[in-house]
């Protein structure tokens, strides 16, 4: 029987896994998409790095940026200087299969198979995938936003809860800076960020229930900022956006069972960062289990970082004010200045 079982082999999953078999625990990851891109950005911000000193010094292909721009609403555009270290951009092909390598080269187990389904049968994880059946004592579901882990032992995120972004992966930009735009007409932003492999062109928004047209502005923005470039993949994907503060009262963990990462919901309502909250999950998620008590991930995820995900939803419906941003980008403006 397997002792702790881990859905899903991203940066939650993997590093979950990674600090398990640090500490004598070797845990079995299910996942059949690796190695793969992902849809995202690919930032790992100076907090990242601060939480997860070894990020500053990725053996990967990557990028690093001291500034970015900001264009407003209404077009107002702002240089950013990044006062405390500095921003690395990096194709998630690379950077998840750097943290799922961490995890195997630590004595983690690697399955390429999808799980289907799972119950619990004599008090054990019965998991079925598309290639048999395996046992396991303990359940992380770390298999993203539309996890069947959450689906079969909670409710799955509200549809409110949810954004959606749409992009390209493209080539002839990897010089360029990293540029930010907020949309004018609904709640959330273009994005160019420059990779080593690639460039990620993307819109995102806070709403699924507001994105018609929304591939039409991603394609205007790049028919008249970008018309020379070369596309050579295009994505779309939900991800975690919480906007009612009592979807967070929602357990995300039990006796033999944690939800980490984009299954739990946890990324920032704001911007939509995720793998700080990953990563940390995956640490906290590896403690409760180490600790011989899974249901302790709920208090220490709240107590790590629960109070400033809670101010952020609160605080997301303000940012998102037409006004309010662009006195924010008129701040930036004359300080110049982002802390982290």
């Amino acid at each position: 029987m397997i002792e702790v079982a881990i859905v899903g082999g991203g940066p939650a999953g993997a590093y979950c896994a990674y600090k398990l078999a640090e500490n004598g625990i070797y845990p079995t990851i299910f996942d059949h998409s690796h190695p793969r891109e992902k849809p995202c950005g690919g930032i790992i911000s100076p907090l990242a790095q601060e939480l997860f000193p070894f990020l500053k010094k990725l053996p990967i292909k990557h990028i690093k940026r001291t500034r970015m721009y900001l264009t407003s609403p209404l077009g107002r555009k702002v240089t950013v200087n990044i006062r405390r270290g500095q921003i690395i951009c990096v194709s998630r092909l690379s950077f998840d299969q750097f943290i799922l390598n961490k995890a195997m080269e630590k004595g983690a187990e690697l399955l390429k198979e999808k799980v289907v389904d799972l119950e619990v049968k004599k008090g054990a994880w019965k998991i079925k995938t598309d290639k048999g059946y395996h046992y396991a004592k303990i359940l992380v579901g770390a298999d993203g936003i539309n996890s069947i882990v959450r689906q079969r032992i909670t409710k799955a995120l509200n549809p409110e809860d949810k954004g959606v972004c749409y992009g390209y992966f493209v080539e002839g930009l990897e010089d360029e800076d990293i540029h930010f735009y907020f949309l004018a007409h609904r709640n959330g932003y273009l994005w160019v960020i420059p990779r080593k492999e690639n460039t990620s062109v993307g819109v995102g928004c806070t709403e699924i229930s507001n994105v018609k047209g929304l591939k039409r502005e991603l394609e205007n923005f790049i028919a008249k900022y970008y018309p020379y470039i070369k596309k050579l993949r295009r994505w779309a994907a939900l991800v975690p956006n919480i906007k009612n503060v009592k979807t967070l009262s929602t357990s995300v963990s039990g006796k033999n069972w944690i939800l980490i990462g984009d299954a739990a919901g946890h990324a920032n309502p704001i911007l939509g960062e995720g793998i700080p909250y990953a990563m940390l999950d995956g640490e906290l998620a590896a403690y409760a289990i180490l600790q011989n008590n899974p249901s302790s991930f709920d208090l220490l995820w709240r107590k790590a970082y629960g109070l400033n995900l809670l101010m952020d939803i609160k605080l997301r419906k303000y940012i998102y004010n037409k006004q309010i941003l662009e006195f924010y980008c008129e701040y930036l403006k004359f300080c110049g200045i982002l802390y982290y």
